[in-house]
């Protein structure tokens, strides 16, 4: 006997055994229940949620001989007829090969024809989205006063490439992509039917890469338990599907929290080599460190290698690897990758802000490198300068110790206290005062903070941009006789 595929077998054949498409099988039940069909229905939505098995379920609705309530029997002729794909009241058509004009045309010399066998003559149009311009044109005259007994459901993924004339003469139904809940339910009933052993966390695994969509799932299933001989395991599934373990997962995003760059990017460069998609590795890594952010501000438990990091580190390394995966849907992966993982390295650099703020109270403050300081009143904040209008040239010779400096930061609020924390180490005291040794990497990534510290806090410190000759060149060597486009 041929071997029938899991998404074949479990093809939901009445309208009670649809999964996660409540609103739309509710409509359809109760228009057959009260003899409200419409000539025409758009039933939109992602791949393999089932619109084209609910256009075949509607289609048996309509036509089966023994009805119960508003649902087919199955048993019936015509029924058996629709599931076998063999009813010739129900005419299937492919959008995406029969697109043109002539197609549309020659549908409209069969559709004045009375049904054969049935009470209704189904007309399904798959992927109707690819449907010319010209052909859609042809079809409006017949969808807007159709012959009697004759239902068009056009299923498509893009309504939007549907022209608004065509919308207009049909009603809409939207299909939406399962939660993950649902396929590990349907897919622990496939199990059970089919003596499959799993384990709970190999099942969400293959419903987290169905995105969504029940019909990738049960085919994911179905290789699945070929590859694992009917006893699917997470390890085998992750194997399977090239996701990378989760202690792997883990042993990256520590060493990315502690600035570790030389082993994420090797990491990264073994994972290429390796076969993984990067992208999905970095889902991975943006997903747990999410997860870990939550659970940290609920006083959750989190995973042992961040217990130790502090909220504002992992808040900006999220920032960090979210923006990455923005990115990488535009430029090449692991290009992107390799870039965030240089500016996380900015990350051990970040000193916790309670901490900080603290040391920074006025009145509360003691420096310990200048313990016979007191704390300079004489000066305001940029705000209070700004509202004044002084003039820029006005009280150019302040001294600050560095400590006080990086109070003054905090209190003023002109740039962010994540960026004062890395920029406190190249601060430094010397005999002509304060004065700030910026790397020219660093300048360019915050070039517009900088330049605020300069416009307020000329008067306080020295900036100079320090020019990183070595790192310059190497760069320049490797991208020799390369063009980029910007």
């Amino acid at each position: 006997m041929t071997y029938i595929p899991l998404a074949r077998k479990y093809r939901p054949q009445f309208f009670r055994e649809v999964v996660g498409q409540e609103t739309a099988v509710r409509t359809l039940k109760n228009a057959v229940k009260t003899g409200k069909v419409a000539h025409a229905y758009i039933f939109s939505g992602p791949r393999g949620v089932g619109k084209t098995t609910v256009a075949r379920i509607l289609a048996k609705a309509l036509n089966c001989l023994n009805p119960q309530g508003e649902e087919p029997c199955g048993q019936c002729e015509n029924c058996k007829a629709i599931t076998k794909g063999i009813f010739p009241d129900l005419i299937e058509i492919d959008a995406a090969s029969n697109r043109g004009i002539d197609d549309i045309r020659q549908l409209k010399e069969t559709v004045s024809y009375a049904p054969i066998k049935g009470k209704y003559k189904v007309y399904i149009i798959d992927e109707a989205h690819m449907l010319t311009k010209e052909a859609f044109n042809a079809l409006l005259k017949t969808l807007e006063e159709p012959p009697p007994r004759t239902v068009f459901i056009l299923c498509t993924t893009e309504l939007d490439k549907i022209i608004p004339t065509i919308q207009s003469r049909c009603q809409r139904l939207i299909f939406r992509r399962l939660p993950e809940e649902k396929i590990v339910s349907q897919l622990k009933k496939i199990c059970e039917k089919e003596g499959i052993t799993y384990e709970e966390g190999a099942l969400k695994l293959i419903a987290q890469a169905g995105e969504g969509c029940m019909r990738d799932a049960a085919s994911i299933l179905d290789q699945a338990s070929i590859y694992c001989d009917n006893n699917i395991t997470e390890t085998a599934v992750r194997e399977f599907l090239g996701i990378v373990s989760r202690d792997r997962v883990e042993r990256f995003l520590k060493n990315l929290a502690e600035g570790n760059t030389q082993y994420c990017l090797n990491e990264l460069q073994r994972l290429e080599e390796e076969g993984y998609n990067l992208v999905k590795f970095w889902e991975e890594v943006d997903s747990l460190l999410f997860e870990s952010l939550v659970n940290k501000k609920l006083a959750k438990e989190v995973i042992e290698s961040l217990k130790g990091q502090p909220l504002e580190k992992l808040l900006y390394l999220e920032q960090i690897t979210s923006k990455a995966l923005s990115e990488a849907k535009l430029k090449e992966p692991s290009r992107v990758f390799k870039l965030a993982v240089l500016k996380a390295s900015l990350v051990k650099d970040i000193l916790p802000l309670g901490e900080l703020v603290k040391l920074a109270k006025l009145g509360k403050f003691t420096p310990k490198e200048h313990p016979g300081e007191e704390r300079n009143e004489e000066f305001e904040s940029p705000k209070k300068e700004i509202a004044k209008e002084e003039k820029p040239n006005e009280e150019k010779n302040i001294t600050l110790t560095r400590r006080q400096f990086v109070s003054k930061l905090i209190k003023d609020e002109i740039v962010e206290k994540p960026f004062v924390s890395m920029l406190i180490k190249y601060i430094k005291e010397t005999e002509k005062g304060l004065v700030i040794e910026i790397p020219e990497s660093f300048y360019r990534s915050f070039a517009d903070d900088i330049e605020k510290l300069k416009k307020y806090y000329g008067k306080y410190a020295t900036f100079e941009i320090k020019e990183e000759v070595q790192h310059t060149e190497k760069k320049f060597a490797k991208l020799k006789n390369t063009r980029y486009l910007f």
